[in-house]
């Protein structure tokens, strides 16, 4: 295994954020918090990943680490000092190829040297040295087109390596790979970094891969979402190659589910009955919802009724073909409106999912409209519609932004009207800019 040596221990770091926060501004003209004091470093000869749900932060982190993007506030440091401008020592490869269609493979290769003064005899040379490293010798005249989705990668990863860099930064770079493609190609950049005489000391990897970090991370930072924050950081000290299948890994895996599962989805709810208070029919709590359509709702409690059998999260997950993210965030969505509930990493139905999947469509209807009742963020829309027939969006996603101010509130109140639509307590015209009260249960079907 490559080692952080005593050597290179105590040196600064190639790359480190101190607490950095970052904001953007949305379409609607709203502040979005997206990082919150964020400290992290990369260490010369690791290899780190950064894991978390997708719209968690992660690749802002990379873009404020490489000098891509400056943050709101806080320090990015190279070296132990101030970075200006992009990092010199770091390359990046992103999830797509982004490679220009009208260029070859060796065309595309060079762009990695467009910020470097060389001969040409030294770019040439450069440029073999890189795809002869990545697998593509034969394939230096190759269009794009002519490439499969795994060539087209090593092409990128190629132009990221060109100008042997010390820091190489992966975005995401293996999710658009099939299964087969995407290991063959992390195994041969573990065996690339590994490799002396390469000059490639250490690799930041983003990615919400669970199993991907596990098997190739020499240590794991888990960033928890809205706005993103630092959560677990773990040490990865298995030899490689690493066995997917040996307890260790699985340990691992479990370890960093549990994490996210309990922080996500905890076995106590945030507005759990305290002795001797009434109930409220509301949540007292101003809550965001998960950016989940109703169909997906729908179908996740319909697999639910049709599988007993599959009750642990992660088993949900591979049976519907999501990321852990997206499974949680649809798992979360069908907690809030309480259908399910979730101990430790099990999903169950409430006494209230089983009467909503055993009900016909007017029940079901009656059924979500009570629960979407219920959330205190529905009660911005639902207090205005009471007062005014009509209400105009833009108040509305103004007060939304107001209340949740680490949420984007234009995707917030899309998913808003969708749950709104199929419960029959809101609907929206997309012409005129206002939200008014359905007269008709017309549209309640196009919600799902």
């Amino acid at each position: 295994m490559k080692k952080i040596t005593s050597q290179n221990a105590s040196a600064p770091p190639i790359a480190e954020l101190r607490a950095v926060s970052k904001s953007f501004t949305t379409a609607g003209g709203h502040e979005l918090k997206v990082l919150e004091q964020i400290d992290v470093s990369v260490q010369e000869g690791e290899l780190l990943a950064l894991l978390g749900q997708s719209g968690s932060g992660k690749s802002t982190i990379l873009r404020c680490l490489t000098g891509l993007i400056e943050p709101t506030s806080g320090r990015v440091l190279h070296k132990g000092e101030t970075l200006h401008g992009v990092n010199a020592d770091a390359s990046v490869v992103f999830q797509t190829f982004a490679l220009y269609p009208w260029l070859t493979v060796e065309q595309n290769v060079a762009v990695g040297l467009m910020a470097h003064t060389l001969s040409r005899a030294e770019r040439d040379a450069a440029v073999d040295r890189a795809i002869e490293l990545i697998g593509l010798g034969n394939y230096h005249a190759a269009f794009p087109r002519e490439l499969s989705g795994g060539m087209r990668q090593r092409v990128g990863i190629a132009r990221a390596l060109v100008s042997q860099p010390r820091l190489l930064c992966l975005d995401e770079a293996f999710s658009a790979l099939d299964v087969l493609t995407a290991e063959n190609l992390r195994q041969e950049l573990i065996s690339l970094w590994r490799t002396p005489g390469t000059g490639l000391s250490s690799i930041f990897m983003v990615t919400h891969n669970i199993e991907e970090a596990v098997e190739m991370a020499t240590r794991i930072v888990v960033l928890f979402p809205r706005p993103g924050r630092l959560g677990l950081v773990l040490d990865n000290p298995l030899p490689y190659p690493r066995d997917a299948k040996s307890p260790e890994f699985q340990r691992l895996v479990s370890l960093i589910h549990e994490c996210i599962t309990t922080t996500t989805l905890p076995d106590i709810p945030v507005d759990a009955p305290v002795a001797g208070q009434p109930v409220s029919r509301g949540r007292s709590r101003m809550e965001s919802i998960p950016l989940v359509p109703v169909g997906q709702i729908l179908g996740l409690l319909s697999i639910l009724h049709d599988s007993p059998e599959l009750s642990n999260i992660y088993d949900i997950s591979d049976e519907i073909g999501k990321e852990f993210g997206e499974t949680i965030s649809l798992v979360k969505a069908a907690e809030i409106l309480e259908l399910v509930e979730t101990p430790k990493d099990q999903v169950r139905f409430t006494e209230l999912g089983r009467r909503f999947v055993a009900a016909d469509r007017a029940g079901r209807h009656a059924i979500f409209a009570e629960q979407v009742f219920k959330l205190r963020l529905f009660h911005i829309i639902i207090a205005l519609l009471q007062e005014y027939e009509e209400v105009e969006s833009a108040r509305v996603i103004r007060d939304i932004g107001s209340a949740l101010p680490y949420d984007n509130p234009e995707k917030i109140f899309q998913t808003m009207i969708a749950w709104g639509r199929y419960a029959g307590l809101m609907d929206f015209n997309a012409k005129t800019g206002m939200v008014f009260v359905p007269r008709t249960e017309d549209s309640a079907e196009e919600a799902a």
